[in-house]
């Protein structure tokens, strides 16, 4: 199968599956992670500190209309 073909069949997957499988691809594709505790603490860690930054105001955000825009097909 091309990826050409595989792509064609994704698109038919429900909006959430194409999402997991885009994620998955990608961890595949960067390689496994000795420690997913690790990741998982990393990702806590960045989580927090953007919305840090979004209650107290040094992170303006992104208008939902600009979001869409770039996110729209």
């Amino acid at each position: 199968m091309t990826t050409a073909e595989l792509l064609k069949q994704a698109r038919k997957l429900p909006r959430e599956e194409q999402l997991r499988l885009a994620h998955d691809l990608y961890i595949e594709a960067d390689g496994p992670y000795e420690d997913g505790a690790e990741v998982e603490s990393a990702w806590a860690s960045e989580i927090g500190q953007r919305l840090r930054g979004i209650v107290d105001g040094s992170e303006p955000g992104v208008p939902h209309d600009e979001v869409m825009k770039r996110f729209s097909r």
